[in-house]
């Protein structure tokens, strides 16, 4: 008996479901080889082989599969060439996304994701069963993957920067603290926008010590702080910046990080969330396969409004308002003022 068409669309939505993880391997391979460098002028398959060290005919193979998701483009030569999106795994693309195609391709997060269902089972992090600590304590173990993952979350946080600015209505004046803000491109972005606005940069050590503040026109202008933001956040900012931070963490995690943040700021200051938030059930939405990367490696989760109200409140703050961002991933920035 011929399968009815409806179940054959259905049958391919799975199949194709199930096959994804392939396709995230063949953009590991091209990212990890420097493909996309190579494509001063577009190249056959062997020609990239030749100067990747790959067998020619692998390579052909994935490349023509990247191709067909509009990846790379594929001619009637044979010859590829850069996209839009291929642009994006050159490493010297401002931003590139190269790091973090390869920090997600690594070991420990194929691990972590084939033990999904551990995670769901038990309810904490697939990650930390595997590893037998929490992913950040784990990663200031091994210097190679913190470096991995560090050049990652810099492409992924300077993606997109100047959108962020053009949402917000910053003040004119008054201090701006980036909570866990690394190596504070957003926060040089913001400066050089509004020229009378001062900056804290908060980080640990490691993170500091590779800042882009300094080339910020007056030096006077900014400053850096050392330290944990579960321990205290630099006081008496006007703006406190937490972007990429408080979907990392658990609920309890998280309100102590914001509660620190309303302890610091002034009485009519805002603290602004920069994370997705999730939409209606059934909405397609990047929040939504993040949040399983949330659950499989780390101990955070990505939020709904309300439940960012949750935490907003029993640390003593309001949503003021939200902000979509249409940039990389679907971020919001969620302002919260004094309760």
């Amino acid at each position: 008996m011929e399968p009815a068409q409806d179940d054959i669309a259905a049958a391919t939505i799975i199949l194709d479901q199930t096959v994804g993880i392939y396709r995230t391997a063949a953009l590991a391979v091209a990212a990890r080889a420097g493909v996309a460098d190579h494509l001063d002028r577009p190249r056959t398959a062997a020609e990239l082989a030749d100067t990747t060290g790959m067998d020619a005919a692998s390579l052909r193979r994935v490349m023509r599969m990247l191709a067909s998701q509009g990846i790379f483009r594929e001619d009637a030569q044979g010859l590829y060439h850069l996209t839009p999106a291929a642009v994006l795994l050159r490493s010297d693309a401002s931003p590139s996304l190269r790091s973090a195609v390869i920090m997600f391709s690594e070991d420990y997060m194929w691990r972590s994701a084939g033990h999904l269902g551990d995670a769901v089972r038990e309810g904490s992090s697939a990650f930390e069963q595997l590893y037998g600590k929490p992913f950040f304590e784990w990663l200031g173990t091994d210097p190679e993957a913190a470096s991995t993952f560090h050049a990652s979350m810099v492409g992924l946080s300077e993606t997109g920067i100047e959108k962020v600015i053009d949402a917000y209505d910053f003040p004119a004046t008054g201090t701006v603290v980036d909570v866990g803000g690394g190596r504070g491109s957003l926060l040089r972005a913001i400066l050089e926008r509004n020229r009378r606005l001062e900056g804290v940069l908060q980080d640990d050590r490691s993170a500091l010590r590779e800042h882009v503040l300094d080339t910020v026109q007056t030096a006077e202008r900014w400053r850096l702080e050392e330290g944990s933001f579960f321990d205290t956040v630099p006081v008496g900012g006007d703006v406190y910046i937490l972007k990429h931070i408080i979907h990392n963490w658990g609920d309890e995690q998280a309100t102590a990080i914001l509660r620190n943040c309303r302890s610091a700021m002034k009485t009519d200051a805002r603290v602004l969330i920069i994370d997705p938030v999730l939409p209606d059930p059934g909405t397609p939405h990047f929040g939504w396969a993040l949040d399983l990367v949330m659950l499989s490696t780390l101990t955070g989760k990505e939020r709904t409004r309300q439940e960012f109200e949750k935490i907003l409140n029993a640390a003593g703050l309001r949503i003021g308002t939200v902000l979509p961002v249409r940039t990389l991933g679907e971020y919001s920035i969620i302002e919260a003022v004094a309760a």
